[in-house]
């Protein structure tokens, strides 16, 4: 390859990575934003809450699809790009089954679900409804996977944009129709519904320079099968306690002498406090998401070049960032979990703020794991990362489901016993994940840079708890002096040092010069 060749894909890698980080952050905002919005749309903790618990079951189903067709799509078109159209039919074809056959089962199966999982026959016409907005995804995700294989990743990253915000407008615009939560699953159903014509029109699947027989399915199936493995443990650790919520508060509510509708109205309230905690648990593992896509291609290459020291390396310097990023955000959260809620919610949602400030620690130890999974899978061993996420996903859902029975429903204890049970889950996946890293490469989270760490935490926590935070302006105050203390703390025990402050100094004084 010649010098001014690889400068240009250098180039062009550069600005990929541009349009995709642009697309996530976008993602990340109009996500932010219906949910901090829908509640107010809505005007009722109890319709929020219903909604939620049919949305977060197909958000995981969703999620997966997305995950594991990208993947897949986009190896097998880059591995033979004179063939891509021909991958990227096949891909459809086979998307079209999996689609069919799951959101299909799913909208068949709604009463089903609603009625013996959730404990809700009114989700039914919901879940229907997710069950269209599946279909959509698995066919979409196929079309992204080819752009992604074919590098054009501007294309993919304006899809993806172009979707965040047809997505936000009908999730909102539905509940703004004051038809409530089916309003907005409706117009989340139609927003799908148009971004998969839009992405045909895009990519366009007609036009072919090359025909012939696609990748044996067999070869699909065996690339793409440890992938949903993985990816549908993963993202039930995440969100599948919501599910387990509704479905162990209404049946608590019933055994109680309820009768189904306060038994479900109830549990829905529930849903809805449990979820606003959610929406903050989760900004950490948002913000350091990014890490797993730096130290993946880091470690790969190095085991395979079999340079044990440089992977060491990789690993050291990437658990003790992402730990003290981590930190820096969970535990300021946690000191004013109430005057973090109270930001962006309505006064009944603080409800949830003991919730907040046990399962934004469950998300620290949440997405370490997930950094861990990913060296693992960067050294060759997927099926590994998955079996651990598996086995975390039945805890989490063991222990929640055993938490909630043992606090009950009355006041708001369900809502810390969720959080707690989630957390023992993910708190033993970041365990298992760090042995099996460990004994593989010989490193993980520095001790030192651990324990330097949890002191400055807790520095954190107790300053932004003893801040008053009764106020939105006092709350931002009591975030801002938490993560100062924080970095004060790491400074002086030389955690972090003079030389790592210039440099970050210096970029940002970069950026600025650039701008």
């Amino acid at each position: 390859m010649s010098e001014e060749r690889a400068k240009d894909e250098t180039r062009h890698a550069g600005r990929g990575l541009l349009w995709v980080a642009g697309g996530k952050i976008v993602f990340i905002l109009t996500a932010y934003s219906v949910a901090l919005a829908l509640p107010r749309l809505f005007g009722s903790e109890q319709v929020f809450g219903f909604f939620s618990a049919a949305f977060g079951a197909a958000s995981i189903l969703n999620n997966v699809l997305i995950a594991s067709t990208v993947q897949t799509v986009s190896k097998l078109v880059s591995e033979d790009e004179d063939r891509a159209a021909v991958t990227l039919r096949q891909g459809l074809r086979l998307q079209l089954v999996v689609g069919l056959t799951l959101g299909g089962g799913l909208a068949l199966a709604a009463p089903l679900v609603a009625e013996r999982v959730l404990l809700d026959a009114e989700l039914t016409p919901l879940i229907r409804v997710a069950g269209g907005v599946v279909f959509a995804y698995a066919t979409y995700a196929a079309l992204v996977g080819y752009l992604n294989g074919r590098r054009r990743f501007s294309h993919q990253a304006r899809l993806d944009m172009t979707f965040s915000v047809l997505r936000t407008t009908g999730l909102l615009g539905g509940a703004a129709l004051g038809i409530g939560a089916l309003g907005a699953m409706g117009g989340f159903g139609l927003a799908a519904a148009t971004i998969l014509g839009v992405a045909l029109v895009v990519v366009g699947v007609g036009r072919s320079a090359s025909d012939g027989r696609g990748v044996p399915l067999k070869r699909w199936l065996a690339f793409m099968a440890p992938i949903w493995l993985y990816q549908a443990a993963l993202n039930g650790m995440l969100q599948i306690d919501l599910q387990v919520l509704k479905r162990t508060a209404t049946a608590l509510a019933l055994d109680q002498g309820m009768t189904q509708d306060p038994a479900t109205d109830l549990a829905d309230v529930l849903v809805g406090y449990y979820r606003a905690a959610q929406t903050f648990a989760f900004v950490p593992y948002q913000l350091i998401l990014s890490v797993t896509f730096i130290v993946f291609p880091f470690v790969s290459r190095a085991t395979s070049l079999g340079d044990d020291e440089a992977a060491q390396r990789y690993i050291r310097n990437a658990m003790r960032f992402s730990l003290l990023v981590l930190l820096s955000i969970a535990t300021p959260i946690a000191g004013a979990a109430s005057g973090v809620l109270r930001i962006a919610y309505p006064e009944a949602y603080l409800a949830g703020a003991d919730a907040l400030g046990v399962l934004v620690f469950g998300m620290v130890a949440f997405a370490l794991f997930v950094i861990g999974a990913t060296i693992l899978t960067g050294a060759g061993r997927p099926l590994l990362a998955a079996t651990i996420a598996l086995l975390s996903l039945v805890v989490v859902v063991v222990a929640t489901w055993l938490a909630i029975g043992w606090a009950g429903i009355e006041g708001h204890d369900a809502l810390v016993a969720t959080a707690t049970g989630t957390s023992l889950g993910t708190t033993l996946a970041v365990v298992l994940v760090g042995l099996a890293v460990y004994r593989g490469f010989g490193a993980f989270v520095p001790p030192l840079s651990a324990l330097r760490g949890v002191v400055a935490g807790a520095a954190a926590f107790a300053t932004a708890r003893a801040v008053p935070h009764d106020t939105r302006l006092l709350a931002i105050a009591a975030l801002a002096s938490g993560f100062a203390v924080y970095l004060g703390v790491l400074v002086a025990t030389r955690e972090l040092s003079g030389q790592e402050l210039r440099a970050v100094g210096a970029i940002l004084r970069r950026r600025s010069d650039d701008e």
